[in-house]
């Protein structure tokens, strides 16, 4: 199996190539360019430098949130094209699991926080053994405090949330630590490989996930209140 991964979640855009598990290669784009214009060249530099042609792709992954809205649709969109086109499977991975896969090995609790604005998170659980990962929360879309009392003491944290949340641990006394996390598309090919293995189901006519209710602001509207952004 050979597929190629696609993340647009945010404001990094990431391609990558796994083979069995094994990362190919793999491309990551973060400037002033929308992910619009860059993801198919970034694709072509991936495809070229790993000497691999499209025709001999058989799976696509994309990330499906949480994440920023129009981003995540244009990641999906392209997937589902070249998945069309191609006639192969596509899937959609966590970009919260994908994060925690990119602080790997670890041994003990990883936490991945993404701001989700209004003074919520993006959050999910993981127990880590070396490169084995488990899931042990759901993605959710909760506020500082209650993600506070679901990390458990010595978890490593990781995702740009982190920051947002430690007042609220430090008021609760846990220690935790954190790193620097980044989406990576071989992460989310070698993921995708994974989750299609122990399924055989493709998602070709599956959208986004959206953890919380999609927000369309009224440009005349009056701003108040203290949870506006």
């Amino acid at each position: 199996m050979l597929c190629l991964g696609i993340d647009t979640s945010g404001e990094t855009l990431s391609v990558g190539l796994s083979s069995g598990g094994k990362i190919l290669g793999e491309r990551i784009y973060h400037g002033d360019r929308p992910h619009s214009v860059m993801l198919i060249a970034e694709m072509e530099t991936l495809l070229k430098g790993t000497d691999v042609h499209l025709d001999r792709v058989t799976l696509i992954a994309a990330t499906a949130g949480p994440g920023r809205y129009t981003a995540l649709r244009v990641g999906m969109a392209t997937a589902k094209g070249i998945a069309m086109a191609r006639g192969v499977p596509m899937i959609r991975v966590s970009t919260l699991e994908v994060l925690a896969r990119g602080v790997l090995p670890h041994e003990g609790s990883i936490c991945t926080i993404l701001d989700a604005r209004r003074r919520l998170v993006y959050f999910a659980r993981f127990e880590a053994a070396g490169a084995e990962l488990r899931r042990v929360e759901n993605d959710q879309a909760l506020s500082y405090g209650v993600v506070a009392s679901l990390v458990p003491e010595g978890a490593l944290l990781t995702g740009d949330g982190v920051s947002l949340l430690m007042p609220s641990l430090r008021e609760r006394g846990v220690t935790v630590s954190s790193r620097q996390g980044m989406i990576h598309g071989g992460h989310v090919a070698g993921l995708g490989e994974a989750i299609y293995g122990a399924s055989s189901r493709s998602e070709l006519y599956e959208g986004p996930t959206y953890i919380r209710k999609v927000e369309i602001h009224n440009p005349n509207e009056k701003k108040g209140g203290k949870d506006d952004p």
